[in-house]
């Protein structure tokens, strides 16, 4: 008897092709596991939770064994619960005003020390080393804080009317057309009673049975009758209002649609320049709101130019240039709607802060950290800052080695600086739309640009991880990518290896830009697998060349990672205040956790055939549930056929009854501890066996 053999599963999450044209040996979906170096699926590990970290810290780093979290609080002020590990630690990043740490920005380890970059309430930006404030770092630029206090989602609908004024019971007496913007929202005429109010509530029930597009309701009063538009906010104003009659029907006072309101933040303006590009309605919350508002800034490009952050509901307004020249320019909010802001303090209507310092360097603090060659390079808009050799608090001193390199004067798209990595003797920085190839040296003097890549970047510092010295993943715009050597000289060329799973990383991020920008990224040494975690999915690439394995699924921890690190040890993750092993001190701890694997549809290589699957043998460890689906229209459509918990060849196969062109088995299992699947073979009978 013919059978569709599956021998391995080395393809992965797979999503660029239709689940009925897919290659035998991809996946519709792998969740909650990965793919071995051998090809089979293994279930994933649990994540552990180890202790729930103090509310009033931030962050998470760690190196040679040891653990550390953040806050801007005296050690005294911070609890931590008797569960916690005994090598966590606790970094103090004090504000100069007590500001309270709303982000730990980046971290890296100079010497075994923790260098940390830090944002603050206010917005500021600060470093500090083992703990202690670098005041290298000189932040002068203005800033003014506004604060989202209500709001609901939507607005008003706009609204149109007339009154019907004239007409009688004579057949031929009708109100023909109600037309708004050209739209007729009655499907036939309404004949006249007699009585203008009578016909007014036969025309209401009229528009009201109607369904166009865009759709209204309508409502009356007497023979006043009011056009409500069911799409709420200002698209609607303006659209005229038109009615014909038959006969002696007549109609008066016909108004336009206005009176549409959006409940949103219409404008933004710093000395009489829009910072914004478009409205900003209220979201689910002021909290939200106020992200969405600190997003359009960014993402705006004003002259002179302005940044933002956000912190709960509040929304700091950040020059992006040092000085005096920004204090007291005027900040104007316009609002619609039921929106409400206050500024903070309400006094403060305008940017303020400002300042120079002679003796230190205004350049904004830097947002990215990464230790090469006996400095520390810190990022900052189109600066590649280096520090002192040997010495990462030193910044300003040209004697003792620090500097900076303006990149956006070697190459177009650096304006914005988001990364660094290793790559082979050199370092690769990565802004929005670019990367640029750098040797450096300690003899800063000794410093050349290598190679300019562009129309690729990173939005994501975080995700951002190197593999080995010759290559880097991270996550573009349009997908995974990564840069490793195309030859013998080690010049870099951008590889497409999110290609299989591109479209939903692309879907992710599009539906949530905040998501993308704050995807983490980590390679786990003890598998040798790329973690990128965007929203509450992490994206798993298990990558083994020698047996030709490069294959993608995903993890569900439940929860979303704020946070990657591994301790030498352990892969850790923080979410919320929970800190997370990844399968436990030896990575082999497992849950219950359900995996889902979903074949895509199998033909045998004869698509157009009809077959009668007769049966499913697997090489399985565990308990798994299988199913089948053989609707190639419908791979919802499954049908559950058996439970295995071992391999089923040489024992008679799992029986199944399916007469079609094609079959999708899909496998579960629930059961706790390790589990893996091998292979999968499909029986048939049909016109085409031999």
């Amino acid at each position: 008897m013919p059978y569709i053999l599956v021998e391995d599963f080395r393809g992965g999450l797979d999503t660029r092709r239709s689940n009925v044209t897919a290659t035998p040996g991809t996946l519709v979906a792998i969740k909650n596991a990965h793919v071995t170096r051998g090809g089979e699926i293994e279930k994933r590990p649990a994540f552990v939770s180890l202790t729930t970290l103090p509310s009033n810290t931030k962050g998470l780093a760690a190196a040679n064994g040891q653990i550390y979290v953040f806050g801007h609080e005296a050690a005294s002020a911070v609890t931590f619960a008797s569960t916690t590990p005994a090598n966590v630690n606790y970094v103090r990043l004090e504000h100069p005003s007590g500001t309270a740490l709303t982000k730990v920005l980046a971290t890296d380890f100079f010497n075994g020390q923790v260098y940390a970059s830090a944002q603050f309430a206010d917005g500021r930006i600060y470093h500090y080393f083992n703990g202690t404030r670098i005041t290298d770092w000189f932040d002068g630029r203005a800033r003014a804080k506004i604060q989202i206090t209500g709001g609901t989602v939507g607005g008003t609908a706009a609204t149109g009317s007339f009154t019907v004024s004239a007409g009688t019971a004579n057949p031929g007496d009708n109100i023909r057309t109600i037309t708004v913007n050209s739209v007729d929202l009655i499907s036939t005429a309404v004949a006249h009673t007699g009585n203008n109010s009578t016909t007014a509530t036969n025309v209401v029930t009229a528009i009201n049975a109607a369904t166009t597009s865009p759709n209204y309701t309508a409502s009356s009063s007497g023979a006043v009758i009011t056009i409500t538009s069911v799409d709420i906010g200002v698209a609607v104003n303006g659209f005229a209002l038109a009615v014909t009659t038959d006969g002696a029907a007549g109609v008066s006072s016909i108004n336009a649609m206005s009176g549409g309101v959006d409940n949103a933040i219409t404008n933004i303006t710093v000395n009489g320049i829009s910072i914004i590009e478009a409205q900003i309605p209220w979201a689910a919350s002021n909290t939200a709101t106020a992200a969405l508002i600190a997003e359009a800034i960014n993402n705006f490009s004003s002259a002179p130019e302005y940044e933002a952050t956000s912190t709960g509901a509040d929304v700091n307004i950040i020059s992006k240039e040092s000085g005096t020249s920004f204090n007291n320019f005027a900040i104007v909010v316009t609002k619609t709607g039921d929106v409400t802001t206050v500024f903070s303090p309400t006094s403060q209507t305008y940017l303020d802060g400002g300042a120079t310092d002679s003796t230190i360097n205004g350049y904004t603090p830097g947002s990215f950290v990464r230790p090469v060659k006996t400095k520390m390079y810190s990022l900052s808009d189109s600066l590649l800052h280096f520090s002192g050799t040997n010495d990462p608090t030193e910044w300003n001193d040209g004697s003792a080695g620090a500097g900076f390199i303006n990149l956006s004067n070697n190459a177009s798209g650096s304006e914005d600086l988001q990364a660094i990595a290793n790559y082979f003797d050199n370092i690769a920085v990565f802004a929005k739309q670019a990367v640029q190839i750098w040797f450096v040296s300690a003899n800063e003097n000794l410093n050349q640009q290598v190679q300019v890549l562009s129309n690729t970047g990173t939005m994501a510092p975080e995700s951002v991880v190197e593999f080995g010295d010759n290559d880097v993943f991270y996550l573009s715009v349009s997908g995974v990518r990564s840069l490793r050597a195309r030859d013998s000289s080690n010049a870099a060329f951008v590889g497409d290896i999110g290609n299989p799973i591109d479209e939903t990383i692309i879907s992710a991020i599009n539906a949530d830009s905040s998501e993308g920008v704050d995807a983490q990224g980590i390679l786990d040494p003890r598998t040798g697998r790329y973690l990128l975690s965007i929203g509450l999915t992490v994206y798993v690439f298990s990558y083994f060349p020698s047996s030709k394995v490069s294959a993608w699924s995903t993890y569900e921890p439940g929860f979303s990672v704020e946070g990657w690190a591994y301790d030498g040890e352990q892969v850790l993750c923080r979410s919320g205040n929970g800190l997370y092993s990844l399968g436990g001190s030896k990575g082999d701890t497992y849950d219950s956790c359900t995996v889902e694997i979903q074949m895509p549809f199998l033909d045998a290589s004869t698509p157009a055939t009809s077959k009668d699957f007769t049966g499913i043998d697997v090489t399985c460890t565990n308990q798994w549930d299988v199913f089948a689906a053989t609707d190639p229209t419908d791979i919802s459509a499954q049908q559950e056929i058996a439970t295995v918990n071992r391999a089923t060849y040489g024992l008679g196969r799992v029986s199944m009854a399916g007469y079609s062109t094609h079959i999708a088995p899909k496998f579960t299992c629930t059961q706790a501890g390790a589990a893996k699947l091998g292979n999968v073979a499909v029986h048939y009978e049909g016109s085409d066996a031999s």
